[in-house]
């Protein structure tokens, strides 16, 4: 089968998607098919001498110097390949620029569950933990405005990431309470973190500490605020954080750029510990 051959056999396919998502052909050369559209840039390129198509895309459109990524390769054997065969490949082809490029249909939050919180009894008895999931279920129960940033985080990730949502949006609230909140709504915002922390994973006390309430970068009057209400348990920890987070350093650069997300679970809680966890 010719190659040419091959390429309409995928551009036939891919022709609704691509008008669906704005993408036009730009280009037909010997050896590569390529599309443009305000999404960004894809083509399909054979490579003879090791008898693969790849497809690679960019999101900027820089001319000649348009840095294109590989997503995927198809082993593509002309001398072999028949219509069956090039609909497959066109079929991975149409799967991978959807999965690249297509707009994330908007969700009904009111169907997404909030993530699901540790029992309080269990918690203090020790059964299980409090985890990250139990520290976005009471923030959003304390805050009801934020349940449906929460729910949004979940649809985006697949899994809730407390780093990407206090950063992006909690920890404006957590600021401004320790800030300019009354008594009473400081009382409850550091009860939830205290009981959250206190009884929670090690993952769960690193977002806490540092995250969260290392934002108040040793600022003297917040720091008076949280050790009002703060345990000694949490207090020392905090304090450590704060020391370090204050500073112009490798550990606030990283949470300024935070890497992503990786569960982890650690077997204690140490505040050296968890500030290295931001510099890996």
């Amino acid at each position: 089968m010719e190659l040419n051959e091959v390429f309409n056999i995928i551009e036939k396919n891919l022709s609704q998607t691509n008008s669906n998502l704005g993408f036009k052909k730009t280009g037909s050369e010997d050896n590569m098919l390529s599309f443009a559209g305000d999404l960004g840039l894809y083509r399909l390129v054979y490579y003879p001498d090791n008898t693969i198509l790849a497809f690679e895309c960019a999101y900027e459109d820089n001319g000649s110097e348009t840095e294109y990524n590989t997503i995927a390769r198809n082993l593509l054997d002309l001398n072999e390949c028949d219509e069956r065969e090039a609909k497959s490949i066109s079929n991975d082809m149409l799967d991978e620029v959807e999965r690249m490029f297509e707009v994330k249909k908007k969700v009904d939050l009111d169907k997404v569950k909030m993530p699901k919180s540790v029992s309080r009894t269990k918690a203090k008895n020790g059964t299980i933990s409090y985890d990250v999931d139990s520290l976005a279920n009471r923030f959003g129960a304390l805050y009801p405005e934020f349940k449906n940033v929460i729910k949004q985080n979940v649809v985006d990730y697949g899994e809730f990431l407390p780093e990407t949502f206090f950063l992006e949006h909690g920890n404006a609230k957590v600021l401004d309470i320790i800030r300019n909140g009354t008594e009473a709504e400081q009382k409850r915002l550091f009860k939830m973190l205290g009981e959250v922390f206190e009884d929670g994973t090690n993952e769960v006390q690193d977002v806490i500490g540092v995250t969260i309430l290392g934002q108040m970068k040793n600022d003297p009057e917040m720091m008076a605020v949280a050790d009002k209400y703060m345990s000694e348990y949490m207090a020392g920890p905090v304090h450590e954080i704060n020391k370090i987070t204050a500073k112009n350093n490798r550990y606030t650069k990283k949470l300024a750029n935070p890497p992503a997300y990786k569960p982890k679970k650690k077997k204690s809680f140490n505040p050296t510990n968890a500030l290295s966890e931001i510099n890996k």
